[in-house]
């Protein structure tokens, strides 16, 4: 999973995973844009930029549900499933209403059944909410935000129900019904939305690639240049041999 977020004076940054850590780089890119900013990561990142800070979300190889910040001492427990039963993932962060919220699917104990919830994030977390149906499998979960209103797909892959979300679950479409029960111009935002994050997901890939270039040229670099002071050092030994007695 990468995330592209937009900074100030025309900078981005690009966090993604690899492996086991969460791994960023700054654009433009320059000598030291790459650093690391976690370890331990399993999967299910997922980040937004909140009261003007990157705020992201992850689950650990313990499978704790992290709430992060950019530094390490911001990172909190906000969910845990250490014996991994509630089968925690499907993370997505929304900034709405000047409140953190995190979406999130997990199966219900001793029954082969998931659900969809929602949970506020901030300093007195409110009470998971769940979403409105029970599912085989993990459900699709996606926040879409358009026009001042923030909209959730939920639902079995190929089946998801639409919801706007204001204090209570508005349904406004199910199953194939979208081009009937929603306006023609809200479904045209929805899909010009959905095309923009296929763009960003292939402007994220493209830098990513473009930076692996260049790490691994500056790679080369070093070590042509170490073996060029190598070379460098064996040849003066020959043409200065150390006096004897010296």
């Amino acid at each position: 999973m990468s995330l592209l977020f937009e900074l100030e004076q025309h900078q981005k940054l690009v966090v993604y995973e690899e492996g086991n850590q969460i791994l960023a780089v700054r654009l433009p890119l320059r000598r030291g844009g790459e650093f690391r900013m976690r370890d331990g990561c399993l999967s299910d990142l997922t980040g937004v930029i909140y009261r003007g800070n990157i705020r992201l979300a992850w689950q650990s190889l313990e499978h704790h549900i992290i709430l992060s910040g950019t530094e390490e001492q911001s990172d909190r427990i906000v969910l845990s499933d250490g014996y991994h039963v509630r089968q925690y993932g499907g993370l997505k962060l929304v900034a709405k209403d000047q409140g953190l919220w995190l979406l999130y699917s997990a199966k219900e104990p001793e029954k082969d059944v998931w659900h969809a919830y929602v949970q506020q994030m901030e300093e007195e977390m409110g009470e998971p909410q769940e979403l409105p149906g029970t599912y085989e499998k993990r459900p699709v979960l996606q926040a879409v935000q358009e026009g001042g209103y923030t909209f959730l797909l939920v639902g079995a892959e190929g089946e998801e129900q639409l919801y706007q979300w204001e204090k209570t679950w508005i349904l406004l479409a199910e199953e194939n019904q979208e081009e009937k029960l929603l306006p023609e111009e809200l479904q045209n935002q929805l899909d010009l939305r959905q095309a923009q994050l296929e763009e960003k997901d292939r402007q994220i890939a493209y830098i990513r690639e473009e930076y692996e270039k260049l790490r691994q040229i500056a790679l080369k670099l070093q070590e042509d240049g170490r073996r060029m002071k190598e070379y460098i050092g064996i040849k003066r030994k020959k043409e200065y041999p150390p006096e004897s007695g010296s």
